[in-house]
């Protein structure tokens, strides 16, 4: 009696299946079948990510070798090709390239403009970081010190290039005579807790002493020219009565001559 038990359950579990896949059949099949479409989809959207970028790295190590041995005109066609349709990486990379080899030519605002779209493809921030200082120094001579400052001041104040983003801007602020800039600039570059870099410690150092030799002594105010203990022994009235001393040229032979004196041979 168990037996017939059990096998009328088995009909009825069997009736409810066969029920459950008339009603949800077509659903389970059309899930099943887009799982297995997204699958193959990422898969084939992988392996043609692979291949393109297998393809672009030869395509790099070509443009790179055919500059090796000289054949420029490859060298950039190749990169040029590669900062139109290739990978973002690769693109990236060829875009810097193309700055550098404009830079050895000589053609700086080239240069620049291929460095500022480098920054503008990065893929990561490291290289826009770069690619935004390559670009300040390639117009390093057509950028006034506070165009310079505005341009950099994202990377002086939090990269990993903020040394020589800032030691940039005091070569700037020296070139267009800011001495105050200049100077504060310097300083921190000096600061070996802030500037881990000795070679720019060193500059830092040898631009401070031409600041020093070079730059005009600071203008003093009013009031401080007050305080200043120049001619304090002389009476007013008779300071008309001080006649200036004329010196003799010749008892000034002996001083040391100027830069200027010695670089035109006096």
């Amino acid at each position: 009696m168990v037996d017939v038990f059990d096998e009328v359950e088995e009909e009825l579990r069997q009736d409810e299946y066969r029920e459950l896949l008339r009603k949800w059949g077509p659903w389970v099949g059309a899930g099943a079948a887009a799982i297995v479409v997204a699958v193959s989809g990422y898969q084939f959207t992988s392996w043609r990510a692979q291949a393109a970028a297998a393809e672009a790295s030869d395509a790099f190590v070509a443009a790179a070798d055919a500059y090796e041995v000289g054949n420029l005109g490859a060298a950039q066609s190749g990169f040029e090709a590669l900062a139109a349709d290739g990978p973002r990486g690769y693109a990236t990379l060829s875009l810097l390239r193309l700055g550098e080899i404009e830079l050895e030519s000589g053609n700086n605002d080239q240069a620049a403009q291929y460095f500022e779209r480098a920054a503008e493809r990065a893929p990561d921030q490291e290289t826009r970081e770069l690619s935004l200082y390559k670009a300040a120094l390639a117009r390093f001579d057509d950028l006034s010190y506070d165009d310079l400052a505005v341009r950099l001041q994202p990377l002086v104040e939090d990269s990993g290039l903020s040394i020589l983003a800032r030691e940039l801007v005091a070569a700037a602020a020296m070139r267009d005579g800011r001495w105050d800039a200049a100077r504060a600039e310097y300083e921190l570059l000096t600061n070996t807790a802030l500037n881990p870099l000795p070679g720019v410690a060193a500059r830092a150092v040898q631009a401070l002493a031409f600041i020093e030799q070079n730059a005009p002594a600071p203008v003093q105010s009013p009031a401080q020219a007050e305080d200043v203990p120049g001619d304090a022994g002389l009476p007013t009235d008779d300071a008309s009565d001080v006649v200036p001393t004329q010196t003799d040229p010749a008892a000034d032979a002996d001083a040391p001559a100027s830069p200027q004196d010695e670089e035109n041979g006096q």
